[in-house]
């Protein structure tokens, strides 16, 4: 099947769309993007995702050009065009041409989907975790640039994990493309509060976790209170929670409440349809 894509307006067929080599997003790495899973042919959470993607692109000073409004027609347009019933939609916003490779003029909007197997349906087998020292910038922003995710890649896998958790000053932040979380010993939820992207199925856990009476926080996580920890689990959209059985030689042996979250959050899910 020839998937469609979405460039400046146009729908296009995707293996003949491409963006100029003078695009600062390939020149500089300046663009940000926003990922949105599509269920049973509905983009979960969309209006999540395009909260943050107009924010991103607020912080970046990189105009969309197009409403909200106006991109949730072309994604249902895509979405319609393309057929695909489970699958991965990215919203691109790159910098577009520059006259002296800095100045922003007319960024590129570009939406792709493809296709994505659909979500386990039960927890997914834990993870193991190495830690890095590394912070990324502005890391409320979904920019483009993982120069460091993809170049720790081949270390991660020589150390048999599964992904890298980044830490800073002794305290840690988040995963490369998942935020993190804790359970402490007397059952509290900890997710960490800053230098992170604040993802949307994080958003979603954190309002199950309220509307069921669980205690859940946003606080800093030292690694100390990683090694006091009983649980600690990841969440992204692709995957929904993921359980850590370990994080460097911090082993955990518990995921009690990851799978209460996990069951929540697929109820989470079906209600928003």
């Amino acid at each position: 099947m020839d998937l469609i894509c979405y460039l400046n307006g146009q729908f296009i067929p995707l293996d003949s769309a491409g963006l100029p080599v003078g695009d600062l997003g390939i020149q500089r790495g300046y663009g940000i993007f926003d990922f949105v899973r599509v269920t049973n042919g509905r983009a979960l959470f969309l209006d999540d995702h395009l909260e943050r993607f107009y924010h991103s692109a607020e912080k970046m000073r990189l105009p969309v050009g197009r409403t909200k409004d106006e991109l949730k027609e072309a994604i249902d347009r895509l979405i319609k065009q393309n057929q695909l019933p489970d699958a991965g939609l990215r919203i691109l916003l790159t910098g577009g041409i520059s006259p002296d490779g800095y100045q922003i003029v007319q960024p590129n909007l570009t939406i792709i989907q493809q296709p994505l197997a659909p979500p386990p349906a039960q927890l997914p087998s834990p993870y193991k975790l190495v830690t890095c020292e590394y912070q990324r910038e502005m890391p409320e922003i979904k920019t483009t640039h993982y120069l460091m995710a993809v170049w720790l890649y081949p270390w991660m896998k020589e150390q048999g994990a599964d992904d890298v958790l980044y830490r800073q000053n002794g305290f840690v932040s988040e995963c490369p493309r998942s935020n993190f979380f804790i359970v402490t010993k007397d059952d509290r939820i900890v997710t960490p509060a800053a230098n992170i992207l604040r993802g949307i199925t994080r958003k979603q856990i954190l309002k199950v976790a309220a509307a069921h009476h669980l205690p859940i926080e946003e606080a800093s996580i030292s690694l100390g209170d990683l090694r006091l920890a009983r649980e600690a689990f990841i969440s992204s959209s692709t995957k929904r929670i993921i359980p850590v059985q370990q994080v460097d030689d911090i082993s955990f042996h518990s995921n009690e409440l990851s799978r209460r979250l996990f069951e929540l959050l697929v109820e989470e899910e079906a209600a928003s349809y």
